[in-house]
């Protein structure tokens, strides 16, 4: 596991049991999602057998995710996936990370 995705794992397992706000921006597109984090895990793309599956944390848990009309409406899983391609961190502070992958911008602040 490379030495940033891994740095993004240490701070994502020292939030187990909170909330997390994860904001995400990808293709002019903007998401927010209210995650209770229960556990992280590490997918390695070279485990699966999915060639479209890449490396990525998962995190488990539950969340709630803002629709178009503003309203909260639950996650239709009960995790969310980070894609740790291309991974840059560019914050990491006690209570936020920003971050930068192949697929988009992420900040995730404790709520």
């Amino acid at each position: 596991m490379e030495q940033n995705v891994q740095k993004l794992k240490e701070w994502l397992t020292s939030e187990v049991n909170e909330t997390i706000v994860i904001t995400k921006e990808e293709l002019n597109d903007l998401d927010t999602v209210h995650f209770s984090l229960e556990s992280v895990d590490y997918r390695d793309s070279e485990d699966t057998l999915d060639d479209y599956l890449s490396d990525a944390l998962i995190l488990r848990g539950s969340g709630n995710t803002l629709n178009a009309d503003g309203d909260l409406v639950p996650l239709p899983q009960q995790s969310y996936e980070i894609a740790v391609s291309g991974l840059k961190l560019q914050t990491i502070e006690a209570d936020k990370v920003e971050l930068q992958t192949d697929r988009g911008k992420y900040t995730l602040a404790l709520s």
